[in-house]
């Protein structure tokens, strides 16, 4: 009987090397065999992993043993020592040339994006990974620590590897995993994090702020500065069951994340946008009697128009 381990790990080196091939174009296929099953992205990790020891990584793989064949007739004029010599070469030069295609593995890009209102959870063989609406991550085939958020939020579960550390890449910086949960937000104004459980260090290599459970830090494009500040780690990536906390939130802020999780153009006028929130805001259900009870919810007017839903000053409500 086959065991289940090494159909697997055949099917991961299958998946190495077919990926290594150029006119390779079945990412839709490989994304389906990772999510599949927790154990293929072990696996093909592990394959990865051991891309730089040629021999050992195919000296047990069924795909890396060559076909045996028939021995040719031995001449009387060349000594036997010489075939095996030549026999041994040639099998060395089989395992190389797989190897190789190992070695120089190159990075392989591939985007997971929700649209507006969507929700998606990937696993990866690092993390398992929550993408709120109007989400863009770029994942890599061939390394699985880390990840780029173009735009949108992610809550990321990280299996923590010390020898590996995981990272996300954000706008300018970097968020990169010490053992832990985090929510990240990118939009247009900047980047925003949030710590769960464990710790995460933003900017390594530059500020390389600390950042642990309840701790959040908002970092705005251009303004040079970061401002850390509190939260409650049951609130951090509550977006997944439509709930929405906050304490002393710019309208901005607050309009952004409603637009994300409800799928509908939402956003701040420049009159309110400033204005802070503090308090809890559940949006599942009718999404237009939701609307309807916006300005009541925030302590705003509500404009409504041909793109979307605009917060204003009371005054300035045209509903």
């Amino acid at each position: 009987m086959t065991d289940r381990g090494d159909d697997i790990r055949t099917a991961a080196i299958d998946w190495a090397i077919r990926l290594n091939d150029p006119g390779f174009g079945d990412w839709d296929g490989f994304l389906a065999w990772l999510e599949s099953d927790p154990a293929h992205a072990s696996a093909y990790d592990a394959v990865l992993a051991a891309g730089d020891a040629t021999d050992p990584v195919l000296a047990d793989t069924p795909t890396a043993k060559p076909v045996p064949t028939a021995p040719p007739p031995i001449s009387p004029r060349v000594p036997i020592w010489r075939r095996q010599a030549a026999g041994g070469v040639l099998a060395a030069g089989i395992v190389a040339a797989i190897g190789v295609g190992y070695i120089h593995l190159r990075p392989a890009p591939f985007v997971v994006e929700t649209g507006p209102g969507e929700h998606r959870t990937i696993v990866t063989g690092s993390a398992t990974i929550a993408l709120n609406g109007d989400t863009r991550l770029v994942l890599d085939h061939h390394d699985s620590h880390v990840a780029t958020l173009d735009r949108g939020e992610a809550l990321f579960d990280v299996r923590h590897d010390e020898a590996h550390p995981f990272a996300v890449r954000v706008g300018a910086g970097q968020v990169q995993d010490v053992g832990t949960r985090f929510d990240v937000i990118r939009d247009p104004a900047g980047t925003r994090v949030a710590v769960a459980e464990g710790m995460v260090v933003y900017n390594p290599r530059l500020e390389a702020v600390r950042l642990g459970p309840g701790q959040t830090l908002d970092s705005r494009d251009g303004a040079g500065e970061m401002r850390v500040a509190r939260a409650a780690t049951a609130d951090i990536g509550s977006w997944r069951e439509n709930r929405l906390s906050y304490r002393q939130a710019p309208l901005a802020i607050v309009a952004a994340d409603l637009s994300r999780g409800l799928g509908v153009p939402i956003m701040a006028g420049p009159d309110v946008a400033t204005q802070p929130f503090t308090g809890v805001i559940a949006y599942g259900g009718d999404k237009t009697r939701f609307l309807g009870g916006l300005g009541p919810l925030l302590d705003v007017g509500v404009k409504r128009d041909q793109v979307g839903w605009t917060l204003t000053r009371k005054a300035d409500a045209r509903l």
